[in-house]
């Protein structure tokens, strides 16, 4: 939990990590690990799969698995979501383009 917090709140270039939030807590994940996280729901554990700089909803105890096929996030606040499970998974932290003018903003 150190090494991570100390490489989500230093001041280098691109710090991205993995923010999960659950019914039961939250988690802080290097987007650079290769992990998985079983977040526990009111419906049974979620599944959330880290690897080469992406995350993803590997499975899910809900009926129609919509959060399985919302597929590999990768960029600074895209987010998937397991709604019936009370999980949601965003990306965050900071990157060298933090003063850059999207089509959002524009």
């Amino acid at each position: 939990m150190i090494f991570v917090s100390l490489r989500v709140y230093s001041d280098s270039g691109n710090i991205l990590y993995v923010h999960i939030n659950g019914e039961s807590g939250e988690w802080i994940e290097a987007l650079d690990a290769n992990t998985e996280v079983e977040v526990p729901g009111p419906l049974g554990p979620t599944y959330v799969h880290i690897e080469d700089g992406g995350v993803s909803i590997s499975d899910s105890p809900c009926d129609n698995k919509l959060c399985i096929g919302m597929g590999t996030i990768r960029l600074k606040h895209q987010w998937v979501a397991c709604l019936p499970n009370n999980v949601f998974v965003r990306i965050a932290g900071r990157t060298s383009s933090e003063d850059t003018i999207d089509a959002a903003t524009y």
